[in-house]
């Protein structure tokens, strides 16, 4: 008998009646093992263990024993296996042997018992559920379900009982039930569905119990003296023979109506489970033809499935021998479950001749035994399947190690002995756990039969190869983490250089842009590649891009960050609270955060806001120590950063968008034809790719090359923003920085001058501002239009459908709107509403019937608006006339300084 079959069958409340002792109505008695006047054990007879509050012994019925006895385990268990039907206690040595088991009788009660166990399905949830549901098996199948009541109430029969004790469905358990007249029993299989395993003339001469209860150790259950096969005995006429590991697995197969019309199934009981019963079976089927092995997809499967080919072929070696190549960590039943019945039809049509596959294990095994053994014993050329191996065991640890806490060693392994490869043990468990670690040791001894010591030696050794291959993968995690810079070669630094120092730098690089592969958008393509540059100085500026969906937003900026060393670019597409705080040291400092639609991050916003206004952001939070005692944590994000985002969206954004520069993709007709002959010449295959990359490459080298300098700008003082500007401090801010930005671009070409504090700095000179004036109009002009794009747009394109009519004939109906934009109803609604409500249209006839007619009232705010923009290019001219071309080199710090 088994150790766990031995703890399941030997109730707590046994052996202390065995030893005269008794619990009270709490569970409690006097401890046995030291003096004291107060009960101080606990019994559990839930989990069969005990625990003494007062010496601190613990344990299961064999340590209780064990203790009792002050005997070895082994005796222990001896003794457990007498008190476990004490009727062969009284047994005398010369006593007659019983009388021969009927075989008649034994078929009678387990055909009733059956029949009890199959109406039992339909008053327990629990097992049709497990049945129809977890195993995904028809109810139509020979299945039964032991609720362990079939002695009970009116169905106790005193007979029935003694028929139940004489074959094992029924154990005294020497103690009296809630009534107090009658003995109880422990109910064999209790809580499990059963099949029936059945003889030649189809008689039921055996069970099979299989335990819902998945958290039990021990699930599969045969009663005593087992005989019969499931389904039964085979055909005589079988030609084709499927053999499957399990019970359940062959279950799967009979609900299939396309195995079971060309195949008959046999199920094994269990990898070591082919009994001579199955041979005869097989030896008697004068026309089997071919035998198809379909066992589990794990190492012991595929080696249970090769041993039993090689008996069948013993038995007969005529026989097709096919095995079934099942998919790793899979069987039939789990199939079934995962995936369509086709499957099946697959496998069985791929299943692989043995002799081939004897074949390729020999020639493997022939191969691999040369390898040379290496120093450590832990093979992990498979982190997900570890293998450390000792001269006696061979233990697998499934799924690998947890590499982020240190706290913790919490493994899956499989322990095999070598010595018989059917002793195997398998459990979770944390290895920093004194407790558990204990207790494994424990019960692997138990399981494997191998001393204690040397089952401690083991896994005190496995534990220390573990440590040490986790820091191993730590250190090799935190390298692979770390950006890789890209190394310039020396015609490579010489070449952006050269590149640097170009006069016309500005329009160089808006050249390189368009050899990139930007087609259009010259403005908004510069404009964004020197607010990603503005990543290396202390307050980068940010770039929110405004589009239609499909207009091109996302293309703008992917193109624009491939001119940008790939170190410095992180691009996302969703972002969370705690993924922005808890980011790595450094991860941030210096990058461009390319967001490919700000809906992505819409639950970051606040932090991601506070983080572009003061690029850093901190949060308190609450952690647990090692002692488990809850400590207050401080979370520190540093910068410098630069944030871009696409979106369709600009009302909700904008708080983000107060601390950005606005760019609207260009959505004309002209950039559209641009971007789809574009499009077609790549199609055609006449596009220079080369070329493109060599653009790419240059730009990237000379952001390689810009370094850390102070930007002075002397004409700060004299520099203003329009005044129809909204927001103008913020906005006034975002000109002089990136004037900053233009000039920090230039430092090759700038003299680096000394100051007193012997600090390098270069100074900003008018062409800077001219550039910065050039790519900033169209985003002032947009901050100061009171109209959003859509709005604006839409409004220019209705002027000029009104100006080609004669002007007493310029006024227009929503309807004619309609027709010659195509739009919708709503939206043509919406806009006139909008620009009605603002005074740029009015209303001077129509009713709601028939419509309502407008007119234009603003016909020159628009270029009256861009006229007051303008008025950066006259500033430009008074700074040249006031300073007569020359720089205004004589500044000593008396003007805005911004490090850098």
């Amino acid at each position: 008998m088994e150790i766990a079959e031995i703890k399941q069958r030997l109730t707590i409340e046994k052996v202390l009646q065995y030893y005269g002792l008794q619990a009270n109505r709490n569970h409690m008695l006097k401890c046995p093992f030291h003096e004291e006047t107060e009960p101080s054990l606990k019994i559990y007879p839930n989990t069969n263990t005990f625990n003494c509050f007062g010496c601190k012994a613990n344990g299961d019925t064999i340590e209780f024993i064990q203790l009792k006895e002050k005997c070895s385990k082994h005796e222990a268990l001896k003794k457990a296996t007498e008190l476990i039907n004490p009727i062969e206690i009284t047994k005398q040595s010369n006593q007659a042997p019983p009388e021969p088991v009927s075989r008649n009788g034994k078929i009678e009660l387990l055909t009733k018992l059956f029949g009890y166990f199959r109406g039992a399905i339909n008053n327990s949830k629990p097992s049709r559920n497990y049945i129809t549901q977890t195993r995904r098996l028809e109810l139509f199948l020979e299945i039964g379900y032991n609720s362990a009541q079939f002695h009970h109430g009116q169905r106790r029969d005193e007979a029935l009982i003694n028929e139940c004790v004489k074959y094992g469905m029924l154990t005294p358990t020497q103690s009296k039930t809630k009534a107090g007249n009658s003995t109880g029993y422990y109910v064999f299989g209790k809580n499990c569905i059963v099949f029936p395993l059945k003889d030649k003339e189809q008689n039921i001469t055996g069970l099979y119990f299989r335990s819902i209860e998945e958290k039990k150790d021990s699930k599969h259950y045969y009663l005593k003296d087992r005989e019969g096969l499931y389904p039964g005995y085979l055909k005589q006429e079988t030609t084709r023979l499927i053999i499957t590991e399990a019970i359940i697995d062959a279950a799967t197969l009979l609900q299939l109506p396309f195995i079971t019309e060309k195949y008959e199934v046999l199920s094994c009981y269990g990898t070591n489970g082919f009994t001579s019963e199955h041979k005869e079976a097989i030896k008697e089927l004068a026309n089997l033809q071919e035998v198809i092995i379909f066992f589990d997809g794990d190492k012991t499967g595929i080696t249970a499935a090769e041993k039993l080919a090689k008996e069948i072929q013993k038995l007969n070696d005529k026989l097709t021998i096919k095995i079934v190549n099942t998919p790793e960590g899979e069987d039939v039943n789990s199939l079934s479950i995962g995936h369509e019945s086709e499957i099946f039809t697959h496998l069985l049509e791929t299943a692989q001749p043995f002799f081939i596959l004897s074949e390729e294990t020999e020639n493997t095994e022939q191969a691999e035994e040369p390898k040379p053994t290496t120093a450590t014993k832990l093979n992990a050329a498979n982190p997900e399947q570890i293998i450390y191996e000792t001269s006696e065991l061979k233990i697998t640890i499934w799924g690998g190690i947890e590499k982020e806490n240190l706290s913790r060693l919490k493994i899956s392994m499989h322990i095999k002995s070598k010595a018989n490869k059917y002793k195997s043990f398998r459990d979770d468990v944390n290895l920093y756990s004194h407790g558990n670690t204990q207790k494994l040791i424990q019960n692997i001894s138990e399981t494997l039969e191998v001393s204690t010591t040397a089952i401690t030696k083991t896994i005190t050794e496995l534990t220390e190869e573990l440590e040490a291959y986790r820091l191993e993968e730590r250190t090799a995690m935190a390298k692979a983490l770390k950006p890789k810079l890209y190394e310039m070669s020396e015609e490579e630094k010489q070449e952006a250089q050269s590149f640097l120092k170009n006069k016309g730098l500005g329009k160089r690089t808006l050249e390189l842009i368009q050899q990139s592969g930007l087609i259009g958008e010259e403005k908004n393509g510069l404009l964004l590649y020197f607010l990603y540059t503005s990543r290396l100085m202390e307050e980068p500026l940010h770039a929110i891009i405004f589009g239609k969906s499909g207009s091109g937003k996302t293309y703008l900026q992917t193109k624009i960050s491939e001119c940008l060393p790939e170190e410095s670019v992180r691009t996302i597409t969703s972002l969370t609270e705690n993924t922005l705080y808890y980011s790595a040291k450094g991860f941030w400092k210096h990058k461009v955060l390319l967001i490919e639609d700000l809906e992505g991050v819409y639950n970051a916003f606040l932090p991601l806001r506070e983080f572009m206004s003061k690029q850093s952001i901190t949060k308190l939070t609450t952690d647990k120590d090692a002692k488990g005692n809850n400590i207050q944590k401080l979370l520190t994000v540093e910068g410098p950063i630069c944030v871009s985002g696409a979106t369709t969206q600009g009302s909700i954004y904008e708080d983000n968008a107060n601390r950005s520069f606005l760019l609207h993709i260009d959505e004309s007709s002209n950039h559209l034809n641009q971007v789809m002959e574009y499009q077609r010449k790549i199609q055609a295959g006449i596009v220079n790719e080369t070329g493109q990359q060599s653009a790419k490459l240059l730009l990237k080298n000379a952001q390689r090359l810009l370094r850390k300098v102070k930007v002075i700008n002397p004409y700060a003082t004299d520099l203003r923003i329009p005044d129809c500007v909204f927001k103008k401090l913020r906005t006034n801010m975002h000109y002089l920085k990136l004037i900053e930005i233009i000039t920090f671009y230039n430092q090759f070409q700038r003299k680096w001058k000394k100051s007193q504090s012997e600090e390098y700095y270069i100074e900003t000179a008018i062409e800077d501002i001219e550039l910065a004036n050039w790519l900033v109009k169209d985003n002032l002009l947009r901050k100061s239009d009171e109209l959003n794009e859509d709005t604006r747009h839409f409004f220019e394109s209705l002027k000029e459908l009104a100006a080609k009519k004669p002007k007493e004939t310029q006024s227009f109906y929503a309807k004619e709107i309609r027709q010659h934009f195509r739009m919708n109803p709503m939206k043509v609604n919406r806009y006139l509403h909008q620009l009605e409500s603002r005074g740029y249209i009015n209303r001077i006839g129509g009713n709601r019937k028939t419509g309502y007619e407008y007119e234009v009232a603003a016909w020159e705010e628009y270029e009256l608006l861009k006229s007051n923009i303008d008025v950066l290019d006259e500033i430009i001219q008074n700074i040249r006339a006031k300073y007569n071309g020359k720089s205004k080199a004589e500044n000593k710090y008396n003007t805005s300084v911004t490090q850098v």
